[in-house]
């Protein structure tokens, strides 16, 4: 009976699940499924109007604001394959009765590793000029140019993390392999790996640290967090890594860091305002066209065959939760 009821439910799909087919199988045993993954606003805000449920991509072409919820009149639930939810009007949702679900904090995403795994490759990729190498040897260039291309062992520095979430907590482990020194801060967890040094301020982990690694969650407390003060307080040639979300950093100061030499080098995987119209304007990335101490890749992090099928399986099984719930409840 429950499974009749779910099939009368229009659920869209924007999330990428075309390289899924058995949980896209699953998906159309369960709702009247609308997969369209990649479409615009004007072709999203059509298919919202009879859908009754939505899941979003995590990281979406544009804002899911009013513009586009207020034509959804029949949404009561919008989930996202994502622990964050920059991407979402959740005001406009709690106005609106639209119920948001999210993975943050869910247990089962301790199984995801892709952006841990690319918060790393970003470290190596930074301290080891890796994308600059790759543009010379494109070119014909070898070791004449190697003064510009020496690098650092990882061995022997220290990595601090902000943040000891999963992300920070895989962070610590790989770097642990690979004999570095781990200092972290966190007022919210209790570290008890043996090999990471907790420390109760942030400002003791920026002092000390060769390598900072932002690994927290966009808040209002978050928000610009990591301003000329972090800057300030950290060692002059730390390098700096943001997988997190762009907001978390004032860009201006961090500009100003990358300039003066405190910051040598920074890898980011977001920057601010990625719903913009062009990205090619953004401050960062033209600093990054001109300037060989700043790598910045698409937000990629998470984007693996492994990770997104786990995290769109999760976000399903959460909207067929929901739904069972509200049909018991109600």
């Amino acid at each position: 009976m429950l499974k009749n009821n779910n099939l009368k439910l229009k659920l869209l799909i924007t999330a990428p699940v075309q390289f899924m087919p058995e949980l896209k199988k699953a998906m159309q045993n369960e709702f009247r499924c609308l997969f369209a993954y990649q479409a615009g606003k004007t072709k999203t805000i059509k298919l919202l109007k009879d859908a009754d449920a939505w899941m979003c991509s995590p990281c979406p072409a544009f804002f899911l604001g009013k513009d586009i919820l207020k034509h959804a009149k029949k949404l009561k639930l919008l989930a996202t394959p994502s622990t964050g939810t920059n991407h979402i009007d959740l005001k406009f949702c709690s106005q609106n009765s639209i119920k948001v679900l999210s993975l943050k904090d869910a247990p089962r995403l301790k199984n995801i590793y892709a952006s841990s795994e690319f918060t790393f490759a970003l470290i190596l990729a930074v301290v080891r000029n890796l994308p600059s190498a790759f543009i010379a040897a494109k070119k014909g260039l070898w070791r004449e140019i190697e003064v510009s291309l020496r690098g650092r062992e990882l061995n022997g520095m220290t990595l601090g993390i902000i943040g000891y979430g999963r992300i920070g907590s895989n962070l610590a482990r790989y770097a642990r392999a690979f004999g570095m020194k781990i200092l972290a801060y966190d007022p919210y967890v209790r570290i008890k790996d043996g090999y990471t040094q907790q420390k109760t301020s942030y400002s003791s982990v920026l002092k000390q640290a060769d390598i900072v690694v932002v690994c927290v969650n966009l808040n209002e407390q978050t928000r610009g967090m990591i301003n000329a003060r972090w800057f300030g307080e950290m060692k002059q040639g730390t390098y700096f890594i943001n997988t997190s979300r762009g907001e978390v950093v004032n860009d201006a100061d961090l500009l100003k860091a990358l300039k003066t030499g405190r910051i040598k080098a920074a890898g980011l995987d977001v920057i601010s305002n990625e719903f913009a119209s062009s990205q090619a304007r953004h401050p960062l990335i033209r600093y990054a066209q001109k300037h060989d101490n700043l790598i910045i890749t698409p937000h990629i992090a998470g984007l693996t065959v492994d990770s997104e099928t786990k995290a769109q399986a999760y976000t399903f099984d959460l909207i067929r939760n929901y739904f069972t719930e509200e049909k018991v409840g109600g």
